[in-house]
């Protein structure tokens, strides 16, 4: 039987790459772990787009990485996916405290959904999260675990 490990990346695809680098650093306070250039034959046929030229980057949330993609290729620019269409997807960050959280980014210009939602009952009850996006229209959610019951 075939074992997996933890999740390593979540990919992001995004018109500028500096530009979307400096949202998340400051919106996140993460640092970026390096920034890199791709192009050939073999990448084009590896990420399925015909002579593919991108600049990539990771940063580190934790344990686990967001990388952000920006390909020079032509691209649609449109991104009016609902949370609700097939093929949607959206980056979840566990958070400690998310009312905190969410006072903060509040404070630094970011417009959310909704206010944060308290999960009152269900297999997530006691948990809390809440929506927004990123420029370039992807879907974030910051998610607080249920305080541990004694």
């Amino acid at each position: 039987m075939v074992s997996f490990g933890d999740m390593h990346h979540v990919g992001i695809t995004v018109r500028d790459l500096e530009e979307s680098l400096l949202w998340y650093e400051q919106t996140f306070g993460v640092q970026r772990e390096f920034v890199a250039h791709g192009s050939g034959p073999d990448l084009s046929t590896a990420v399925g787009v015909p002579d593919a030229e991108l600049s990539f980057a990771f940063l580190r949330f934790g344990s686990c990485v967001v990388e952000l993609l920006c390909y020079d290729n032509p691209r649609t620019e449109e991104n009016e996916r609902s949370n609700a269409d097939v093929g949607s997807a959206h980056v979840c960050i566990d958070v400690p405290d998310l009312r905190a959280t969410y006072e903060s980014l509040l404070g630094k210009g970011i417009e959310f959904l909704a206010p944060p939602l308290d999960i009152e009952d269900g297999p997530l009850a006691g948990c809390s999260f809440v929506y927004f996006r990123d420029p370039n229209g992807v879907t974030l959610e910051l998610f607080q675990q249920a305080a541990p019951s004694h």
